[in-house]
Parts: C-alpha cells; structure tokens; sequence
C-alpha cells in the first residue's frame, strides 16, 4: 500500500514542522505550501490524498480555500481537515457546511489525528462509488452521441451516394436510345433498394461494433472499481487494526506507572480479598 500524501497549509512555519513530525512518523509523505493561495496554485499540478488547513492565514482564509477547491471539479473530493485554534463548536459547524470533513485543534496530537483520518477512510468507498455512477453516466451519455453521430453521417452518405447515382442515370436516359432492352426508370429504382440495403446493414454493423465496444469498456470499469473499494475496505481495516493495537498497547504500559501511582492501595485490595475469603468459608 502507498504511503498517504498530505499536504499541511500554514502560514506558522513551527506549526507546518509540528504536524509534518507527526504525520512523517506514521509513515505519510508530507508537503507544505505557506497560504491558501500557494496551495491552489499546488493542486493545480497534484493531488494529495489528504490536507490538512490552517484557518486565519494572510490573503486567503482556510475556509475560503477549501470553497475555491470545491467549486473546481479537479479538487472537489479532496478531504478538507482544518487544523487551528478555533475549537468551539460553532466553528466546527460552519467548517464542516463549507466542505471540510474535521477540525483538529492546535497542537495537534496523533490521537486526534488518527481519529479524523479513520473517518475519511469510512467515506472513500461512498466517494468511489459516486464516481463510478458519473462514469457509467458519462459512457452511456457518450455512447448515445455516437450512435446518433453514425446514424446522421450514414444518413447524409446514403443521400449523397443517391443523388450522385440519379444524377449519373438521368445523364444515361438522356444519351439512351428509344429501344433499350433495360429501362432507366427501373435501373434506378433496382440500385436505390440495393443501396439503402446495404446502407441498413452497414447501421447496424456499426451499432453492433460500438455496442461491443462499450460492453469491454463497461466490464473493464466494472473490474477496476471492484478492485478500488477492495484495496479502500483493506486500507481502512489495516488502519483501524493499527489503531486498535496502539490503544492497547498504550493500556498496557499504563499499567506499571498506575501500580507505582497507586501502591499504597495494594494492602487495602488484599485485605478485601482476605475478608471475602473468611466471609465465605463462614457461610459454607
């Protein structure tokens, strides 16, 4: 599995460098833009995985920032996290309404962090679903337009190949004799059925191919996005399972320091436990 690409928006330098070490340490490849100006201006040539956006920043705010990369289609389903001061909860609101999907107060802390990126993991699969629908509209949209661009141009072929054939009999009937064995009228009439048959034949020789066509493309897409949310599914449960396993390895470490906190209520715990065994060996 790749490493996630992150880009961290800050005009602090220390606080670019604070989330840089921490996202750095779980294996995630950072870069860094000082504005909200500076950082369209990156998405213009790449496309992280995730960003991470301070708020009060000089000539854009983080806000603002992430309403310009929404209204532009290449940068719309980039996850937006908001990292700043602003904490209360009146802000979160207004900041997840403009697009962005958490808010991770200063200073940030990996449990903090983990928490909001196993969320987007969670909404990838709906985004890639909703991708694979505007595909499948998109062909269909498009398979619609060359069939009718076919059919027009086999129509306008058919037209001209007919005049060009009248235009050829009527010189013919002009320089005819009176007594032909096989009349003009009827020759005409024989090659425009043969024409129009074989125009027909070549329709539907094309709707076939192009029907054909999009079939492969369609399995191929159908393939590829089965393959997509399989590696999304195993991603996000790589990462919960990395999660978890911190977790509980932050309890177990827990426990030493919680023994030498607290040591003076071991002869408490075992007295209590003598007295529960006395009791019930005075009730047997």
């Amino acid at each position: 599995m790749s490493a996630l690409q992150t880009l961290v928006v800050d005009d602090s330098a220390s606080a670019r460098n604070v989330l840089k070490r921490l996202l750095e340490r779980k294996g995630a490849q950072v870069d860094q833009s000082e504005s909200g100006i500076q950082a369209l201006d990156y998405l213009k040539t790449k496309k992280p995985d995730i960003i991470f956006m301070d708020h009060t920043m000089p000539g854009m705010s983080g806000l603002e920032a992430i309403r310009a990369m929404r209204s532009n289609p290449d940068t719309a389903t980039i996850p937006v996290v908001m990292y700043t001061s602003e904490n209360d909860e009146a802000y979160k609101q207004e900041a997840m309404a403009t697009g962005a999907v958490g808010v991770i107060p200063k200073p940030a802390t990996w449990n903090k962090i983990s928490e909001v990126l196993a969320g987007v993991a969670y909404q990838r699969p709906a985004q890639a679903d909703q991708i694979a629908s505007s595909i499948d509209q998109q062909l269909t949209s498009l398979r619609d337009h060359l069939t009718f661009t076919m059919e027009k141009h086999i129509q306008r072929v058919g037209d001209e190949l007919q005049q060009n054939i009248d235009q050829r009999l009527r010189q013919v009937e002009q320089g005819q004799s009176g007594h032909s064995t096989y009349p003009a009228k009827g020759l005409a009439t024989l090659i425009h059925s043969i024409t129009d048959s074989k125009l027909h034949q070549l329709n539907l020789e094309l709707r076939h191919h192009i029907t054909a066509k999009f079939d492969v493309l369609a399995q191929d897409l159908t393939q590829t996005q089965v393959t997509l949310k399989q590696d999304i599914l195993q991603e996000v449960d790589l990462r919960i399972r990395a999660n978890n396993a911190r977790r509980r390895q932050r309890r177990l470490l827990r426990i030493p320091q919680l023994l030498r906190d607290r040591w003076y209520l071991i002869p408490f715990w075992l007295a209590v436990a003598l007295m529960g065994g006395v009791v019930a060996l005075w009730i047997s």
